[in-house]
């Protein structure tokens, strides 16, 4: 397996972003605007400074392939009129372009699945104090929604709609229990 290099994300490395197309559609370029976003955007500069990580994923030829971050949040659970409990977040994941459903082979080994693995692993480092990992996937991003699930990933509570009319279905991963990814 060809694996991916962690870099933690500061406003130095903005220019090795400029570029970084991950789709065309609405909320594909909601996630690339906000990696690139400088400070003061809202962009996800900002949100290191709230306490957020991020990294960029690199391929062994120094060519950033993605990205992905993690935050800290509150969450009704199980249900949704349950009391608030911490939970870690994912505010935005995403794989350049050019890189989707790659490298090739099984979905265990493309770069998406290592991101995202490698996220789980960060957020289990603070399980004692947030047992679930939560986020937002639009509900037409099928190939991200088939490999949260793969991942253990559960749908919970209904769908959020942003202020474009895009509909989010909200995921959550329990953080204290066994997978199989």
């Amino acid at each position: 397996m060809a694996a991916l290099i962690r870099i933690a994300f500061d406003d130095t490395l903005l220019p090795k972003v400029e570029a970084f197309d991950c789709g065309s559609e609405l909320w594909q370029l909601e996630v690339s605007e906000w990696i690139k976003g400088p400070r003061g955007s809202d962009g996800a500069i900002n949100d290191i400074e709230n306490g957020t990580s991020v990294w960029l994923y690199a391929n062994e030829a120094g060519e950033v392939v993605g990205f992905g971050s993690l935050g800290e949040s509150v969450q009704r659970w199980p249900g949704p009129k349950d009391l608030k409990i911490p939970a870690s977040a994912i505010p935005f994941m995403a794989v350049e372009r050019k890189f989707w459903g790659q490298p090739p082979g099984s979905w265990e080994t493309r770069y998406a699945t290592q991101i995202l693995l490698d996220i789980v692993a960060e957020a289990q480092l603070h399980r004692n104090a947030r047992k679930i990992l939560k986020l937002l996937v639009y509900e037409g991003n099928m190939a991200a929604i088939k490999l949260y699930k793969r991942v253990g990933f559960v749908e919970f509570h209904q769908p959020r709609k942003d202020p474009n009319g895009l509909l989010y279905k909200r995921m959550a991963l329990d953080l204290t229990a066994e997978h199989s990814a």
